[in-house]
């Protein structure tokens, strides 16, 4: 498959990726602070909330720390998303929901049409610009 049968938003996407605006974003909403916290960043309090977790779960079955670390990395994952994350909630921060409205908040996603514009209207005046050069060296 050559480049120009992937469609354009896949390789728009994937050139984003790879231009580590994606690493960006993440970055940005992991930094974020979370509501209802004492300037606790979305990062510390997922990190917090995972280690309370496996505390409790180490709690309830101690054989937790004689397995591998691949097993009990693949019990604690799978516990979390089969609640949801919900566990990583407290009673004031519903972690879930403050994701949520990030990356669902209109001006998040204005800046990011507004990145992928800018990368896209780039890519158009490069292509534009090899297609005049070939043009002029055709011409003369």
């Amino acid at each position: 498959m050559t480049t120009q049968d992937i469609d354009p938003a896949v390789r728009l996407a994937d050139d984003f990726k790879k231009r580590g605006c994606f690493d960006e974003e993440k970055g940005r909403i992991l930094a974020a602070i979370v509501d209802g916290t004492d300037g606790t960043s979305v990062e510390e309090f997922v990190r917090g909330r995972t280690a309370t977790l496996v505390n409790k779960m180490v709690q309830e079955d101690e054989s937790l720390i004689f397995k591998n670390r691949g097993s009990t990395s693949a019990l604690i994952e799978g516990r979390l998303v089969k609640n949801g994350f919900e566990e990583l909630n407290t009673e004031s921060v519903h972690i879930d929901a403050f994701l949520r409205n990030m990356v669902e908040d209109p001006a998040f996603k204005e800046s990011l049409k507004n990145r992928l514009r800018a990368k896209w209207d780039n890519e158009l005046k490069e292509k534009n610009e090899m297609d005049l050069g070939k043009d002029m060296d055709n011409s003369g």
